[in-house]
């Protein structure tokens, strides 16, 4: 599925280029043979001819390494355009990637996915292809001579996956401890005021010490297997790289073979040594990869649609005895709450007491551990209570370089009438046709643009978590205006407040811890 980001035009033509850089493989071994049978057979009036297909063959070589470079580039370029796009659309489209780990995933993990998976796989590829024709071209010289060489040059590679187990089983111990490491570094970090203020330098050195002497210790450990394992395996390659030359110089010395023909096959036979040790890099560096791509292929494999805008009436909505726990703590006692349409409810409580929490659940945001809410009498995906609703909290968002207009469309049909309404309902007419910005905002105004959006998408009721606590009280009473005024309904949490403040709702709920 990951495939389906790379345009098979430039695909091609990388291919191309990949089979014409095959004449890598032969170009230089062969070039140098004939010069030597050239001298040895005192045959100088062909030096010329081997000369002058040597530049030609060098010049098509850099054409096509020239035309690697440039197809891997458009093939990498639109792999990372096609799957950034998919991973921004599933994040926008669906809840299945959150909103904290979206950038990570654009950036981290596409960048893991070029250096782990596209740059081995195509190496992995023209690799193969150069060695299946360094193969041909050193049997075609010398059958028997050439299959020695490439029985020892495959001997090392295969030689490191002996040592290779227990260097995985190590580096994932060295991770391990490094995170618990990095973890709890962070931890003290966030808490280092507390740790200055009572004193408690010396135990958090103290652990801080033996954390970072665990990981150093994993990092000791993983070189020292390295070592070892680079040890054993330059020992084979040695031995392996000596050997088959030797016998080559036997060879050569009985006549079995001529001068110019040992020297050839032991130059090609060196590039299959270096490709097969190259061949196991990368296909162990792809494998490396494997979990990221089953992410992938499950996570931008289904079919992404717009949610049909909810026409139906919600009310009543009826939340019947939920609670919600977690780690086994009581977030939200049981709780009892029936919403009519047009209804404005407070609700109060002691910090803790789940007041959010219960906002979240009539936004569908949480489920309920026990109980169950309903809508008209059914139970509603939170993608159908996102067309009925509005969430306002505190800090609402602008987004820089929309004008207000197209900050409260968000994408939808502008109706003129209807928006300047909404502009004149909001006191924003001052600001029509601008473009303002996080900055140029004041926390009232970004309030009341949130408003102006749930009012402009005809959202059937609207939930206010402490929207009022950081303004001033003039803002505050403009706020409160604003939303006693509208005919949706109203579900706010508030904080401070009168007695005088709460006569103003229909209902107020408080919540106990």
């Amino acid at each position: 599925m990951l495939r389906s980001y790379v345009t098979k035009k430039y695909l091609f033509f990388y291919f191309v280029a990949i089979m014409i850089t095959w004449l890598e493989a032969v170009i230089t071994p062969a070039l140098i043979q004939y010069i030597v049978s050239s001298f040895t057979n005192h045959q100088l009036h062909l030096l010329w001819q081997v000369l002058t297909w040597g530049i030609v063959g060098n010049l098509i070589l850099l054409l096509g390494l020239a035309g690697k470079r440039y197809y891997y580039a458009r093939v990498l370029t639109d792999f990372k355009s096609g799957i950034k796009q998919a991973i921004f659309q599933t994040f926008l489209y669906s809840r299945r990637i959150a909103d904290e780990e979206v950038l990570s995933d654009l950036e981290n993990d596409v960048k893991q996915l070029e250096d782990n998976y596209i740059e081995p796989t195509v190496i992995i590829i023209s690799s193969l292809g150069f060695t299946t024709v360094s193969i041909c071209y050193a049997l075609w010289t010398n059958f028997y001579l050439g299959l020695l060489f490439i029985i020892f040059y495959s001997i090392p590679v295969l030689c490191s996956s002996i040592g290779s187990k227990r260097l995985d089983a190590i580096s994932e111990q060295r991770s391990m401890a490094n995170q618990g490491y990095v973890s709890q570094v962070t931890n003290m970090i966030a808490g280092a005021r507390s740790i200055r203020h009572y004193r408690g330098q010396s135990l958090f050195y103290n652990l801080f010490s033996k954390d970072l002497h665990k990981a150093l210790e994993q990092e000791v450990a993983y070189e020292k297997q390295r070592t070892l394992n680079s040890l054993f395996i330059n020992g084979i390659d040695a031995f392996c790289s000596v050997a088959p030359i030797v016998i080559g110089g036997f060879m050569t010395y009985y006549n079995y073979l001529s001068a110019a023909s040992f020297v050839g096959i032991y130059l090609v036979s060196h590039n299959i040594g270096y490709q097969f040790q190259e061949l196991s890099y990368f296909i162990n560096t792809r494998k490396s990869a494997k979990s990221l791509c089953d992410k992938y292929q499950n996570l931008l494999g289904e079919e992404l649609t717009m949610p049909s805008v909810l026409k139906s009436s919600v009310f009543p909505i009826q939340l019947e005895q939920v609670s919600v726990e977690r780690d086994g703590r009581e977030i939200l006692a049981p709780c009892d709450l029936t919403i009519e349409k047009g209804e404005k409810i407070a609700i109060i409580g002691e910090s803790g007491s789940g007041k959010t929490t219960l906002l979240n659940l009539i936004y569908g945001e949480i489920k309920p551990s026990q109980g169950r809410i309903r809508y008209h009498g059914q139970e509603l995906s939170s993608d159908e209570l996102y067309q009925a609703g509005a969430y306002i909290l505190q800090s609402s968002h602008v987004f820089d370089g929309l004008s207000l207009e197209e900050n409260i469309t968000l994408g939808q049909e502008l109706d003129s009438v209807r928006m300047e309404e909404i502009l004149q309902q909001t006191a924003f007419k001052a600001l029509q046709g601008k473009t303002p910005s996080n900055q140029t905002l004041s926390g009232g105004e970004k309030q009341r643009l949130e408003i102006a959006r749930a009012l402009y998408h005809n959202r059937q009721f609207i939930l206010a978590d402490e929207v009022k606590a950081n303004l001033d009280l003039k803002n505050q009473e403009k706020i409160s205006q604003l939303l006693f005024s509208l005919p949706q309904a109203l579900v706010e949490v508030i904080h401070h407040y009168s007695e005088e403040d709460l006569k103003r709702y229909d209902k107020v709920i408080e919540l106990d811890k």
